[in-house]
């Protein structure tokens, strides 16, 4: 069995066919941390993540992925990273992923009840606009080359970094985990 714990994506990927799970692995990294953003958290992790996973040991494992996720988000850790295709993948296909991403960021924003549109102008807001933006990416046309390499490495940076930013700047405790607030949608 995969262990999550590392981040890794590809793990991931395969924790979730085994579960046969309809959640794509960078799309379900991103809805946990939009998720990490709501005082009710973990309950809503239990009723979209963990509720549509029978198997309890990978429960523990998605479990394992919210705690730890959750943990280098509230430290300001700069070992935060997304959960996308390793770099030997096709550009357009981790481009596609960041764009899954950043989809299940904004939704798990949304379930947190995180506002993302008309917003006052400041940092903040802009990086939640370009969010917006990235998760609406065109992937279909990049050119494998060093150019679209650079923009694509600038692009994740830009996400993981305005994603530790947003946390600290719009979290709505500082002890996410542990409330049992049941989700209202």
């Amino acid at each position: 069995m995969p262990m999550i714990s590392e981040l890794n994506f590809n793990n991931l990927a395969e924790l979730l066919h085994a579960t046969t799970s309809d959640f794509n692995p960078s799309e379900l990294h991103g809805l946990i941390c939009g998720l990490l953003f709501s005082h009710a958290a973990e309950a809503h992790f239990k009723k979209l993540v963990l509720k549509k996973i029978k198997d309890e040991t990978y429960q523990s494992e998605l479990t394992q992925l919210f705690e730890t996720s959750f943990t280098k988000l509230n430290e300001f850790s700069f070992e935060f990273t997304l959960l996308l295709p390793d770099d030997d993948v096709d550009i357009n296909i981790r481009a596609e992923f960041l764009g899954l991403w950043c989809q299940g960021f904004l939704i798990g924003l949304k379930k947190a009840k995180i506002p993302i549109k008309n917003l006052p102008q400041n940092e903040t807001s802009e990086t939640l606009k370009d969010i917006i933006e990235i998760a609406k990416i065109n992937f279909g046309n990049i050119v494998d080359d060093d150019e679209d390499e650079s923009a694509y490495f600038e692009l994740v940076e830009y996400v993981r970094l305005g994603v530790l930013m947003l946390f600290q700047d719009l979290k709505t405790t500082t002890d996410a985990i542990g409330e049992e607030d049941e989700p209202n949608d």
